[in-house]
Protein backbone atom coordinates (compact mmCIF):
# COMPACT_ATOMS: atom_id res chain seq x y z
CA UNK A 1 0.00 0.00 0.00
CA UNK A 2 1.63 3.18 -1.08
CA UNK A 3 1.22 6.41 1.29
CA UNK A 4 -1.65 7.69 -0.87
CA UNK A 5 -3.72 5.28 -0.08
CA UNK A 6 -3.16 4.98 3.43
CA UNK A 7 -4.18 8.72 3.76
CA UNK A 8 -7.29 7.83 2.11
CA UNK A 9 -7.85 4.58 4.04
CA UNK A 10 -7.97 6.97 6.88
CA UNK A 11 -9.63 9.79 5.61
CA UNK A 12 -12.49 6.67 4.32
CA UNK A 13 -12.34 5.50 8.20
CA UNK A 14 -13.39 8.82 9.30
CA UNK A 15 -16.30 9.02 7.26
CA UNK A 16 -15.28 11.47 4.61
CA UNK A 17 -17.29 11.56 1.88
CA UNK A 18 -15.86 13.38 -0.51
CA UNK A 19 -12.38 15.12 -2.31
CA UNK A 20 -13.23 18.82 -3.28
CA UNK A 21 -10.48 19.73 -5.95
CA UNK A 22 -8.67 19.73 -8.62
CA UNK A 23 -5.60 17.14 -9.26
CA UNK A 24 -2.16 18.27 -10.61
CA UNK A 25 1.12 16.51 -10.91
CA UNK A 26 2.51 17.06 -7.85
CA UNK A 27 -0.75 15.55 -6.00
CA UNK A 28 -1.19 13.24 -8.66
CA UNK A 29 -0.81 9.69 -6.15
CA UNK A 30 -3.49 10.92 -3.94
CA UNK A 31 -6.13 11.37 -6.96
CA UNK A 32 -4.93 8.25 -8.75
CA UNK A 33 -5.43 6.54 -5.10
CA UNK A 34 -9.27 7.80 -5.30
CA UNK A 35 -10.12 5.04 -7.80
CA UNK A 36 -10.52 2.56 -5.19
CA UNK A 37 -10.72 4.81 -1.85
CA UNK A 38 -15.13 4.66 -1.96
CA UNK A 39 -14.45 8.86 -1.60
CA UNK A 40 -16.04 11.10 -4.38
CA UNK A 41 -13.99 13.04 -5.94
CA UNK A 42 -15.71 16.42 -7.04
CA UNK A 43 -13.85 18.19 -9.21
CA UNK A 44 -13.77 22.42 -9.56
CA UNK A 45 -13.48 25.01 -12.04
CA UNK A 46 -11.08 26.73 -9.62
CA UNK A 47 -9.18 25.59 -6.36
CA UNK A 48 -10.86 28.78 -4.53
CA UNK A 49 -14.26 26.60 -5.35
CA UNK A 50 -12.55 23.76 -4.04
CA UNK A 51 -12.04 25.33 -0.68
CA UNK A 52 -15.22 27.59 -0.46
CA UNK A 53 -17.22 24.37 -1.20
CA UNK A 54 -15.11 22.31 1.46
CA UNK A 55 -15.71 25.41 4.02
CA UNK A 56 -20.00 25.40 3.48
CA UNK A 57 -20.08 21.93 3.47
CA UNK A 58 -18.30 21.50 6.85
CA UNK A 59 -19.11 25.26 7.94
CA UNK A 60 -23.19 24.01 8.76
CA UNK A 61 -22.98 20.37 9.21
CA UNK A 62 -20.15 20.17 11.71
CA UNK A 63 -18.46 17.31 9.47
CA UNK A 64 -14.59 16.92 8.29
CA UNK A 65 -14.36 18.46 4.62
CA UNK A 66 -11.39 17.58 2.16
CA UNK A 67 -9.81 20.03 -0.57
CA UNK A 68 -6.83 18.62 -2.35
CA UNK A 69 -4.44 20.39 -5.14
CA UNK A 70 -1.22 21.55 -6.10
CA UNK A 71 1.11 23.00 -3.37
CA UNK A 72 1.91 26.53 -4.53
CA UNK A 73 -0.50 27.61 -7.60
CA UNK A 74 -3.45 25.74 -6.03
CA UNK A 75 -2.75 27.07 -2.54
CA UNK A 76 -3.02 30.03 -3.33
CA UNK A 77 -5.77 30.01 -5.11
CA UNK A 78 -7.60 28.31 -1.93
CA UNK A 79 -6.56 31.08 0.07
CA UNK A 80 -9.91 32.88 0.04
CA UNK A 81 -11.90 29.85 1.25
CA UNK A 82 -9.33 28.69 4.34
CA UNK A 83 -9.38 32.03 5.39
CA UNK A 84 -13.46 31.68 5.26
CA UNK A 85 -13.37 28.16 7.07
CA UNK A 86 -11.06 29.93 9.91
CA UNK A 87 -13.95 32.51 10.30
CA UNK A 88 -16.09 30.25 10.08
CA UNK A 89 -14.78 28.01 12.15
CA UNK A 90 -15.67 25.17 9.52
CA UNK A 91 -13.22 21.57 10.34
CA UNK A 92 -11.80 21.10 6.77
CA UNK A 93 -8.20 19.41 5.78
CA UNK A 94 -6.04 20.53 3.06
CA UNK A 95 -3.52 18.29 1.30
CA UNK A 96 -1.60 19.97 -0.72
CA UNK A 97 1.07 18.06 -3.08
CA UNK A 98 4.97 19.14 -3.13
CA UNK A 99 7.35 18.44 -5.25
CA UNK A 100 10.37 16.20 -4.56
CA UNK A 101 12.67 16.72 -1.90
CA UNK A 102 15.10 16.23 -4.09
CA UNK A 103 14.02 19.05 -5.98
CA UNK A 104 13.50 21.49 -2.79
CA UNK A 105 16.01 24.79 -3.14
CA UNK A 106 16.08 24.46 -6.56
CA UNK A 107 13.98 26.35 -8.15
CA UNK A 108 11.53 23.24 -9.08
CA UNK A 109 8.23 24.33 -10.72
CA UNK A 110 5.49 25.21 -8.61
CA UNK A 111 7.83 25.18 -5.65
CA UNK A 112 6.74 27.95 -2.91
CA UNK A 113 6.17 27.34 0.92
CA UNK A 114 2.39 26.87 1.14
CA UNK A 115 2.91 25.87 5.04
CA UNK A 116 4.02 29.51 6.25
CA UNK A 117 1.83 30.87 3.40
CA UNK A 118 -1.75 29.58 4.97
CA UNK A 119 -0.26 29.53 9.03
CA UNK A 120 -1.85 32.75 9.54
CA UNK A 121 -5.41 31.29 9.16
CA UNK A 122 -5.28 27.85 9.74
CA UNK A 123 -4.98 26.18 13.15
CA UNK A 124 -2.00 23.76 12.74
CA UNK A 125 -0.03 23.75 9.21
CA UNK A 126 2.99 21.25 8.22
CA UNK A 127 5.10 19.78 5.68
CA UNK A 128 5.64 16.48 6.38
CA UNK A 129 9.20 15.32 4.55
CA UNK A 130 9.65 12.01 6.42
CA UNK A 131 7.14 8.91 5.04
CA UNK A 132 6.84 7.69 8.89
CA UNK A 133 5.27 10.70 10.10
CA UNK A 134 2.36 11.39 7.14
CA UNK A 135 -0.18 9.46 8.48
CA UNK A 136 0.68 9.99 12.55
CA UNK A 137 0.51 14.32 11.38
CA UNK A 138 -2.95 13.44 9.26
CA UNK A 139 -4.15 11.68 12.86
CA UNK A 140 -2.77 14.65 14.77
CA UNK A 141 -4.29 17.47 12.21
CA UNK A 142 -7.69 16.34 11.63
CA UNK A 143 -8.28 15.70 15.89
CA UNK A 144 -7.37 19.63 15.53
CA UNK A 145 -10.11 20.48 13.15
CA UNK A 146 -12.16 18.68 14.90
CA UNK A 147 -11.48 20.22 18.94
CA UNK A 148 -13.83 23.12 19.43
CA UNK A 149 -13.22 25.73 18.00
CA UNK A 150 -13.09 23.73 14.90
CA UNK A 151 -10.76 25.19 12.23
CA UNK A 152 -9.09 24.52 8.64
CA UNK A 153 -5.62 22.59 9.12
CA UNK A 154 -3.06 21.89 6.56
CA UNK A 155 -0.39 19.21 5.90
CA UNK A 156 1.56 19.59 2.37
CA UNK A 157 3.04 16.19 1.30
CA UNK A 158 6.11 16.12 -1.12
CA UNK A 159 5.06 14.07 -4.36
CA UNK A 160 7.79 10.94 -3.84
CA UNK A 161 6.42 10.51 -0.04
CA UNK A 162 3.17 10.25 -1.29
CA UNK A 163 4.46 7.81 -3.64
CA UNK A 164 6.72 5.61 -0.86
CA UNK A 165 5.29 2.46 0.41
CA UNK A 166 3.42 2.35 3.61
CA UNK A 167 4.41 0.56 6.94
CA UNK A 168 2.52 0.73 9.95
CA UNK A 169 -0.90 0.84 11.30
CA UNK A 170 -3.64 3.06 10.34
CA UNK A 171 -5.32 4.20 13.77
CA UNK A 172 -8.44 4.61 14.35
CA UNK A 173 -9.74 8.05 13.48
CA UNK A 174 -11.89 10.08 16.09
CA UNK A 175 -15.48 9.60 15.68
CA UNK A 176 -18.54 12.26 14.95
CA UNK A 177 -18.53 14.15 18.40
CA UNK A 178 -15.83 12.16 20.35
CA UNK A 179 -14.04 15.61 20.71
CA UNK A 180 -16.90 18.54 20.79
CA UNK A 181 -17.50 18.42 24.77
CA UNK A 182 -15.97 20.61 27.20
CA UNK A 183 -16.32 20.04 31.00
CA UNK A 184 -19.13 21.92 32.04
CA UNK A 185 -18.43 25.16 33.95
CA UNK A 186 -21.46 24.48 36.34
CA UNK A 187 -20.35 27.65 39.16
CA UNK A 188 -20.19 29.91 36.30
CA UNK A 189 -23.37 28.78 35.05
CA UNK A 190 -25.16 28.83 38.32
CA UNK A 191 -23.96 32.68 38.62
CA UNK A 192 -25.68 33.11 35.20
CA UNK A 193 -28.94 31.87 36.59
CA UNK A 194 -29.36 33.92 39.71
CA UNK A 195 -28.20 37.22 37.38
CA UNK A 196 -30.59 36.11 35.13
CA UNK A 197 -33.53 35.38 38.26
CA UNK A 198 -32.76 38.65 39.57
CA UNK A 199 -33.64 40.47 35.92
CA UNK A 200 -37.20 41.21 35.00
CA UNK A 201 -36.93 41.93 31.16
CA UNK A 202 -33.73 41.14 29.27
CA UNK A 203 -32.98 39.95 25.48
CA UNK A 204 -30.89 36.86 24.05
CA UNK A 205 -28.53 37.09 21.48
CA UNK A 206 -27.78 34.23 19.06
CA UNK A 207 -25.08 34.23 16.66
CA UNK A 208 -23.37 30.92 14.75
CA UNK A 209 -22.59 28.88 17.94
CA UNK A 210 -26.50 28.87 17.96
CA UNK A 211 -26.74 26.11 15.16
CA UNK A 212 -28.27 22.80 16.51
CA UNK A 213 -29.87 24.06 19.46
CA UNK A 214 -32.73 26.06 18.21
CA UNK A 215 -35.26 24.33 20.13
CA UNK A 216 -33.43 24.68 23.51
CA UNK A 217 -32.61 28.67 23.10
CA UNK A 218 -36.25 28.83 22.16
CA UNK A 219 -37.09 27.18 25.56
CA UNK A 220 -35.16 29.08 27.53
CA UNK A 221 -37.00 31.84 25.62
CA UNK A 222 -40.33 31.36 26.39
CA UNK A 223 -39.84 30.09 29.66
CA UNK A 224 -38.34 33.92 30.32
CA UNK A 225 -40.10 35.47 27.76
CA UNK A 226 -36.96 37.22 26.90
CA UNK A 227 -36.96 38.38 23.09
CA UNK A 228 -34.07 36.94 20.97
CA UNK A 229 -32.05 39.07 17.94
CA UNK A 230 -29.69 37.13 15.66
CA UNK A 231 -26.41 38.31 14.11
CA UNK A 232 -25.93 37.75 10.75
CA UNK A 233 -24.46 34.61 10.78
CA UNK A 234 -26.71 33.68 13.51
CA UNK A 235 -29.82 34.27 11.30
CA UNK A 236 -32.07 31.45 10.31
CA UNK A 237 -30.76 29.26 13.92
CA UNK A 238 -34.39 30.95 15.01
CA UNK A 239 -36.97 30.93 12.93
CA UNK A 240 -38.59 34.27 11.43
CA UNK A 241 -42.41 32.91 12.28
CA UNK A 242 -41.21 32.28 16.03
CA UNK A 243 -43.05 34.74 18.26
CA UNK A 244 -40.30 36.51 20.10
CA UNK A 245 -37.78 36.54 17.56
CA UNK A 246 -37.31 40.64 16.68
CA UNK A 247 -34.85 39.19 13.25
CA UNK A 248 -31.07 40.39 12.48
CA UNK A 249 -29.34 42.48 14.42
CA UNK A 250 -25.77 44.50 13.43
CA UNK A 251 -25.70 45.39 9.83
CA UNK A 252 -29.28 45.73 8.21
CA UNK A 253 -30.86 45.52 11.78
CA UNK A 254 -34.43 44.63 11.42
CA UNK A 255 -36.71 47.93 12.48
CA UNK A 256 -37.83 45.61 15.65
CA UNK A 257 -34.25 44.31 16.94
CA UNK A 258 -33.11 48.05 16.48
CA UNK A 259 -35.97 49.56 18.15
CA UNK A 260 -35.54 47.09 21.10
CA UNK A 261 -31.79 47.31 21.66
CA UNK A 262 -32.25 51.17 21.82
CA UNK A 263 -34.60 51.30 23.97
CA UNK A 264 -34.31 50.85 27.84
CA UNK A 265 -36.50 48.01 27.95
CA UNK A 266 -33.99 45.11 28.70
CA UNK A 267 -31.51 45.42 32.11
CA UNK A 268 -29.86 41.95 30.35
CA UNK A 269 -28.14 40.81 27.82
CA UNK A 270 -27.35 36.79 27.35
CA UNK A 271 -25.00 36.11 24.45
CA UNK A 272 -24.86 33.12 23.06
CA UNK A 273 -22.37 32.16 20.58
CA UNK A 274 -21.19 34.37 18.72
CA UNK A 275 -18.01 36.20 18.17
CA UNK A 276 -19.39 39.54 18.27
CA UNK A 277 -17.87 40.93 14.90
CA UNK A 278 -18.35 44.09 13.46
CA UNK A 279 -21.17 43.14 11.43
CA UNK A 280 -23.06 41.77 14.58
CA UNK A 281 -22.50 45.14 16.71
CA UNK A 282 -22.86 47.85 14.20
CA UNK A 283 -19.16 48.12 14.51
CA UNK A 284 -18.92 47.57 17.85
CA UNK A 285 -20.94 50.21 19.36
CA UNK A 286 -21.61 49.66 22.91
CA UNK A 287 -25.54 50.28 22.63
CA UNK A 288 -26.20 46.70 22.47
CA UNK A 289 -24.49 46.82 26.41
CA UNK A 290 -24.72 49.87 27.89
CA UNK A 291 -26.31 50.24 30.94
CA UNK A 292 -27.24 46.35 30.75
CA UNK A 293 -25.51 43.08 32.45
CA UNK A 294 -23.99 41.28 29.98
CA UNK A 295 -23.28 37.33 29.81
CA UNK A 296 -22.18 35.84 27.33
CA UNK A 297 -21.08 32.28 27.02
CA UNK A 298 -18.94 30.67 23.89
CA UNK A 299 -16.67 27.30 23.63
CA UNK A 300 -13.98 29.69 22.11
CA UNK A 301 -12.02 31.31 24.82
CA UNK A 302 -11.20 33.59 22.57
CA UNK A 303 -14.06 35.18 21.65
CA UNK A 304 -15.02 36.28 25.71
CA UNK A 305 -14.21 39.40 26.61
CA UNK A 306 -12.64 40.53 23.35
CA UNK A 307 -14.95 43.41 22.42
CA UNK A 308 -17.07 44.04 25.38
CA UNK A 309 -16.82 43.80 29.22
CA UNK A 310 -19.19 41.40 31.08
CA UNK A 311 -20.23 40.55 34.28
CA UNK A 312 -20.38 36.86 33.18
CA UNK A 313 -17.87 35.27 30.72
CA UNK A 314 -18.04 31.36 30.51
CA UNK A 315 -16.48 29.34 28.48
CA UNK A 316 -19.04 26.24 27.84
CA UNK A 317 -20.56 24.51 25.40
CA UNK A 318 -23.93 25.55 24.38
CA UNK A 319 -24.95 21.60 25.13
CA UNK A 320 -24.03 21.85 28.90
CA UNK A 321 -25.56 25.77 29.21
CA UNK A 322 -28.66 25.40 27.94
CA UNK A 323 -30.07 22.80 29.66
CA UNK A 324 -28.66 24.01 32.89
CA UNK A 325 -30.19 27.46 32.64
CA UNK A 326 -33.05 26.25 31.49
CA UNK A 327 -33.30 23.94 34.46
CA UNK A 328 -32.57 26.40 36.75
CA UNK A 329 -34.18 29.94 35.98
CA UNK A 330 -37.80 31.11 36.87
CA UNK A 331 -40.74 30.73 34.38
CA UNK A 332 -41.68 34.68 33.75
CA UNK A 333 -45.13 35.53 34.76
CA UNK A 334 -45.39 38.07 32.03
CA UNK A 335 -45.82 37.58 28.62
CA UNK A 336 -43.52 39.64 25.64
CA UNK A 337 -45.68 40.94 22.89
CA UNK A 338 -43.20 42.16 19.93
CA UNK A 339 -43.63 44.67 17.65
CA UNK A 340 -45.13 43.50 14.12
CA UNK A 341 -44.04 43.83 10.69
CA UNK A 342 -40.20 43.67 11.43
CA UNK A 343 -39.78 46.03 9.53
CA UNK A 344 -41.58 49.62 8.56
CA UNK A 345 -44.07 49.21 5.40
CA UNK A 346 -42.57 49.24 1.69
CA UNK A 347 -42.60 52.68 0.26
CA UNK A 348 -41.79 53.00 -3.52
CA UNK A 349 -38.65 55.99 -3.70
CA UNK A 350 -37.17 53.95 -6.36
CA UNK A 351 -37.75 52.49 -10.38
CA UNK A 352 -37.73 48.69 -11.58
CA UNK A 353 -38.43 45.85 -9.17
CA UNK A 354 -38.07 45.84 -5.50
CA UNK A 355 -35.74 43.80 -4.44
CA UNK A 356 -37.21 43.99 -1.15
CA UNK A 357 -40.23 43.11 -2.09
CA UNK A 358 -39.13 40.08 -4.55
CA UNK A 359 -37.58 38.68 -0.90
CA UNK A 360 -40.45 39.38 0.79
CA UNK A 361 -42.52 37.13 -1.98
CA UNK A 362 -40.18 34.15 -2.02
CA UNK A 363 -41.54 32.87 1.43
CA UNK A 364 -44.86 32.44 -0.17
CA UNK A 365 -43.39 30.75 -2.76
CA UNK A 366 -40.42 28.69 -1.86
CA UNK A 367 -40.17 25.51 0.14
CA UNK A 368 -40.34 26.03 4.05
CA UNK A 369 -37.15 23.66 4.65
CA UNK A 370 -35.39 25.69 1.65
CA UNK A 371 -31.57 26.11 3.46
CA UNK A 372 -30.19 29.89 1.60
CA UNK A 373 -26.45 30.28 1.31
CA UNK A 374 -26.16 34.34 0.86
CA UNK A 375 -23.22 35.63 -0.84
CA UNK A 376 -21.69 39.44 -0.32
CA UNK A 377 -22.37 42.46 -2.38
CA UNK A 378 -25.04 45.27 -1.42
CA UNK A 379 -28.35 42.82 -2.31
CA UNK A 380 -26.78 41.28 1.11
CA UNK A 381 -28.07 44.19 2.97
CA UNK A 382 -31.74 43.84 1.71
CA UNK A 383 -31.45 39.72 2.66
CA UNK A 384 -30.48 40.34 6.04
CA UNK A 385 -32.84 42.73 6.60
CA UNK A 386 -35.89 41.61 4.84
CA UNK A 387 -35.93 37.53 4.05
CA UNK A 388 -37.74 35.85 6.57
CA UNK A 389 -36.57 31.97 7.15
CA UNK A 390 -39.82 29.74 8.14
CA UNK A 391 -39.31 26.86 10.37
CA UNK A 392 -38.00 24.29 8.72
CA UNK A 393 -35.59 26.57 6.65
CA UNK A 394 -32.05 27.92 7.52
CA UNK A 395 -29.32 30.48 6.88
CA UNK A 396 -26.22 30.35 5.73
CA UNK A 397 -23.01 33.31 5.21
CA UNK A 398 -19.71 34.41 6.31
CA UNK A 399 -20.50 37.69 6.63
CA UNK A 400 -17.00 37.96 9.15
CA UNK A 401 -14.51 37.16 6.46
CA UNK A 402 -16.76 38.47 3.44
CA UNK A 403 -15.78 37.41 0.16
CA UNK A 404 -17.62 38.07 -2.67
CA UNK A 405 -18.17 34.68 -4.61
CA UNK A 406 -17.90 32.25 -1.65
CA UNK A 407 -21.29 31.51 -1.50
CA UNK A 408 -22.17 30.77 -5.37
CA UNK A 409 -18.72 28.89 -5.09
CA UNK A 410 -19.56 27.00 -1.96
CA UNK A 411 -23.62 26.23 -2.26
CA UNK A 412 -22.94 22.73 -3.51
CA UNK A 413 -20.38 21.55 -0.51
CA UNK A 414 -23.79 22.86 1.37
CA UNK A 415 -25.98 20.09 -0.84
CA UNK A 416 -23.39 17.48 -0.59
CA UNK A 417 -23.26 17.80 3.40
CA UNK A 418 -27.15 16.91 3.09
CA UNK A 419 -28.91 16.09 -0.05
CA UNK A 420 -32.12 15.54 1.96
CA UNK A 421 -33.01 19.89 1.61
CA UNK A 422 -32.94 21.87 -1.09
CA UNK A 423 -30.44 24.82 -0.68
CA UNK A 424 -31.25 28.22 -2.38
CA UNK A 425 -28.14 30.91 -3.20
CA UNK A 426 -28.17 34.42 -3.43
CA UNK A 427 -25.62 36.04 -5.37
CA UNK A 428 -24.92 39.71 -7.31
CA UNK A 429 -23.41 39.77 -11.08
CA UNK A 430 -20.22 41.01 -9.48
CA UNK A 431 -20.32 37.09 -7.53
CA UNK A 432 -20.80 35.23 -10.42
CA UNK A 433 -18.30 37.08 -12.85
CA UNK A 434 -15.64 36.05 -9.97
CA UNK A 435 -16.87 32.79 -9.31
CA UNK A 436 -19.42 31.66 -10.72
CA UNK A 437 -17.93 29.21 -13.28
CA UNK A 438 -18.53 26.72 -9.98
CA UNK A 439 -22.38 26.41 -11.41
CA UNK A 440 -21.07 24.39 -14.02
CA UNK A 441 -19.21 22.01 -11.65
CA UNK A 442 -23.08 21.69 -10.03
CA UNK A 443 -24.58 20.63 -13.33
CA UNK A 444 -21.64 18.25 -14.03
CA UNK A 445 -22.26 16.56 -10.61
CA UNK A 446 -26.33 16.86 -11.01
CA UNK A 447 -26.33 19.15 -7.65
CA UNK A 448 -29.72 20.86 -7.85
CA UNK A 449 -29.21 24.02 -6.48
CA UNK A 450 -30.98 27.18 -7.06
CA UNK A 451 -28.92 30.51 -8.09
CA UNK A 452 -30.71 33.19 -7.48
CA UNK A 453 -28.55 36.36 -9.08
CA UNK A 454 -29.30 39.88 -8.53
CA UNK A 455 -28.09 41.64 -11.10
CA UNK A 456 -27.96 45.34 -11.38
CA UNK A 457 -25.00 45.69 -13.93
CA UNK A 458 -22.76 47.29 -11.36
CA UNK A 459 -20.40 47.28 -8.44
CA UNK A 460 -23.53 48.74 -6.48
CA UNK A 461 -21.78 48.88 -2.84
CA UNK A 462 -18.40 50.38 -4.43
CA UNK A 463 -20.52 52.87 -6.30
CA UNK A 464 -22.95 53.81 -3.43
CA UNK A 465 -20.25 54.10 -1.17
CA UNK A 466 -18.09 56.13 -3.11
CA UNK A 467 -20.97 58.37 -3.67
CA UNK A 468 -21.49 58.60 0.58
CA UNK A 469 -18.17 58.87 1.63
CA UNK A 470 -16.55 60.99 -1.23
CA UNK A 471 -19.25 62.57 -3.05
CA UNK A 472 -18.20 61.46 -6.17
CA UNK A 473 -17.39 57.71 -7.91
CA UNK A 474 -15.90 56.01 -11.34
CA UNK A 475 -17.72 55.25 -14.43
CA UNK A 476 -15.81 51.97 -14.50
CA UNK A 477 -18.36 50.54 -11.63
CA UNK A 478 -21.28 50.00 -13.74
CA UNK A 479 -20.75 47.74 -16.19
CA UNK A 480 -22.73 46.69 -19.82
CA UNK A 481 -25.42 44.36 -19.05
CA UNK A 482 -25.36 41.16 -19.36
CA UNK A 483 -28.23 38.74 -19.61
CA UNK A 484 -26.79 36.06 -17.17
CA UNK A 485 -29.32 33.81 -18.02
CA UNK A 486 -29.22 33.74 -21.58
CA UNK A 487 -25.52 32.77 -21.02
CA UNK A 488 -26.14 29.67 -19.04
CA UNK A 489 -28.98 28.21 -20.78
CA UNK A 490 -26.36 27.87 -23.72
CA UNK A 491 -24.62 25.75 -21.95
CA UNK A 492 -27.59 23.75 -21.05
CA UNK A 493 -28.46 25.26 -17.65
CA UNK A 494 -32.13 25.82 -17.17
CA UNK A 495 -32.63 29.98 -16.19
CA UNK A 496 -35.22 32.30 -16.13
CA UNK A 497 -35.18 36.01 -15.73
CA UNK A 498 -37.28 37.93 -13.61
CA UNK A 499 -38.03 41.50 -14.67
CA UNK A 500 -41.09 42.26 -13.18
CA UNK A 501 -42.34 41.48 -9.41
CA UNK A 502 -44.97 39.27 -11.37
CA UNK A 503 -43.00 36.84 -12.97
CA UNK A 504 -42.25 36.02 -9.67
CA UNK A 505 -44.73 33.85 -9.30
CA UNK A 506 -43.15 31.26 -12.39
CA UNK A 507 -40.78 30.41 -10.38
CA UNK A 508 -42.47 27.27 -8.58
CA UNK A 509 -43.30 25.71 -11.97
CA UNK A 510 -39.89 26.87 -12.99
CA UNK A 511 -38.13 24.38 -10.79
CA UNK A 512 -40.09 21.43 -10.61
CA UNK A 513 -37.97 18.29 -11.69
CA UNK A 514 -34.71 20.16 -11.12
CA UNK A 515 -32.19 17.50 -11.83
CA UNK A 516 -28.86 20.16 -12.18
CA UNK A 517 -28.46 23.89 -11.13
CA UNK A 518 -31.19 25.97 -11.74
CA UNK A 519 -30.45 29.67 -12.20
CA UNK A 520 -33.48 32.71 -11.52
CA UNK A 521 -31.72 35.78 -12.69
CA UNK A 522 -32.93 39.10 -11.35
CA UNK A 523 -32.88 42.14 -12.94
CA UNK A 524 -32.74 45.17 -11.48
CA UNK A 525 -31.39 48.85 -12.14
CA UNK A 526 -30.08 49.12 -8.94
CA UNK A 527 -31.89 52.56 -8.14
CA UNK A 528 -33.60 50.84 -4.70
CA UNK A 529 -31.84 52.35 -1.32
CA UNK A 530 -30.16 50.15 0.33
CA UNK A 531 -29.62 49.54 4.01
CA UNK A 532 -25.89 49.59 3.93
CA UNK A 533 -25.51 52.90 5.77
CA UNK A 534 -24.07 50.97 8.85
CA UNK A 535 -21.21 49.62 7.09
CA UNK A 536 -20.73 52.83 5.49
CA UNK A 537 -20.66 54.95 8.50
CA UNK A 538 -18.33 52.06 10.00
CA UNK A 539 -15.47 53.10 7.01
CA UNK A 540 -15.15 56.90 8.35
CA UNK A 541 -14.95 56.20 12.09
Amino acid sequence: MKIAEAILNYLKAAEVEYLFGIPAGIIGPIYDSLIEAGITPIITKNEAGAAFMAARYSSTSGKLSVCAGAGAVGVSNMMNGIADASRAKAPMLIIAGYINRWQMGKGAIQELDGEQMVKPVTKYSKTVLNESDVIAELDKAVRIALTPPYGPVYLSIPIDVQRAEFTGIIPNPPVQGELQGLESNAENLYQAAVLINSTTKGLIMVGRGGRGFSAEIMQLSQKLQWPIITTPAGKGVIPTDYPLNLGNYGFSSTDTALEYVNSDDASCVLILGTSLGEASTLNFNEVLVKNRKVIHIDRDVKELGKVYKTDLSIHDDLMNALPFLINNTKTSSSKFTRRLPLNEPYEKNHTGLSLRLFLEKLKSIMPSDMRYVCDIGEFTNFVLKFLEIPTGGDFEINLDYGAMGSAIAGASGLYAADPTRPVAVFAGDGCFFMNGMEIFTAKEYGIPVIFIIINNAMLSYVERGQQYLYKRSIPDYKQERISIASMLEVAGIRSISINQLEEVESIPSFLQNLTGPGVIEVNTDGSEPAPILDRLKALVK
